[in-house]
């Protein structure tokens, strides 16, 4: 008998059979660990949070210890990656940072703005009055956010793991 596919059933059946042959050594060493995998992305997140923050603070400090201020305006084509802005150095030179501004929450095109930088490094500029403070909120709750999630999954998971590992080794001994 064939099927509508015009294959026989037991043929289908042998097939998955052979698959999951394959794929089960793969795939159930990966299932055992799924817990310290899922521990993994808020790990990783947490490390990459600390690192934008802690960057954010070097280039904070490099202003500080080399400060300028100067009036800039927004200029149009910014995107989501950087608020491009225009303005002029003590010096006299028109600087237009390739990375854009840091801190640009709210700016819009042709708004003007004063603007602190490095006046040994003109390109390092954030907007005056703001600092890597104001990433502390949203970078602190993202990190909070994902281990309140992880956490009870992977605690959840590892406890059906270790009762099917008890239930396991209690019919193991009653077998004998």
């Amino acid at each position: 008998m064939t099927s509508a596919h015009g294959s026989n059933p037991s043929t289908t059946g042998r097939l998955l059979d052979e698959a999951a042959g394959l794929l089960l050594p793969v795939v159930m060493p990966l299932v055992r660990r799924l817990p310290a995998i899922i521990l993994v992305l808020p790990g990783l997140c947490t490390v990459i949070g600390a690192l934008v923050l802690i960057g954010a603070s070097r280039d904070d400090a490099a202003i500080k210890a080399n400060s300028a201020v100067a009036t800039a305006e927004v200029l149009p084509g910014s995107d989501w990656r950087r608020t491009l802005i225009r303005f002029t150095t003590a010096g006299g030179d028109t600087v237009i940072p390739d990375k854009g501004v840091a801190y640009p929450r709210g700016l819009q095109p042709g708004q003007v703005v004063r603007v602190e930088y490095d006046s040994t490094h003109p390109d390092l500029v954030r907007v005056l009055g703001r600092d890597a403070s104001v990433g502390y909120l949203p970078i602190g709750l993202m990190v909070l956010g994902m281990w309140v999630v992880a956490l009870p999954i992977a605690f959840a998971l590892r406890g059906r793991q270790l009762r099917q590992m008890e239930a396991e080794r209690l019919a193991a001994m009653v077998a004998q």
